[in-house]
């Protein structure tokens, strides 16, 4: 029976890949790759993810990414691009349209905890780690350890 079900959802992620590809903007995804409920994946942007890649719950993806292998995303992670223009007072912000949308890059080997939001244009170098609930808005070098708002560093792994 857990075959069957395994079987069930192999065929129904396949044909949401297949309709995505098809009519919406990319969105490539490697092998050996385990999303959870209620994600969320912008048609508007184009993202590409590698070979073993896992995603929590409620995980929001609105921004051009390219992700690489072996990367973790935790529960509740968003990755944003394209805020709002603000800096015209004389139109309502919500007509003010929208900044150039820059990708955010994931390399190889990337946990980013629980909750938390990269912004656009970052990159987190291969195996660095985001501690959860930070915000993170400058890129992240390699095996580094980085947490709070806006996320800092904290160490570099060992």
């Amino acid at each position: 029976m857990k075959d069957k079900l395994i079987e069930i959802k192999r065929k129904i992620i396949s044909s949401v890949r297949y309709f995505r590809l098809k009519f919406l903007k990319p969105l490539k995804i490697g092998v050996n790759y385990s999303l959870g409920k209620n994600c969320f994946a912008s048609r508007k942007n184009i993202i590409f993810i590698g070979d073993n890649f896992y995603m929590g719950n409620n995980c929001h993806l609105a921004a051009n990414a390219l992700i690489g292998n072996d990367v973790l995303l935790a529960s509740y992670v968003s990755l944003v691009g394209g805020d709002h223009k603000i800096d015209n007072i004389n139109v309502p912000i919500r007509l003010s349209g929208r900044d150039k949308l820059i990708k955010i890059k994931i390399e190889d080997n990337v946990w980013v905890g629980h909750g938390s939001i990269i912004l656009q244009g970052v990159t987190l170098s291969t195996g660095c780690v985001i501690a959860a609930g930070s915000v993170v808005t400058k890129n992240v070098g390699a095996n580094e350890v980085w947490g709070g708002n806006p996320a800092k560093f904290i160490r570099k792994r060992l």
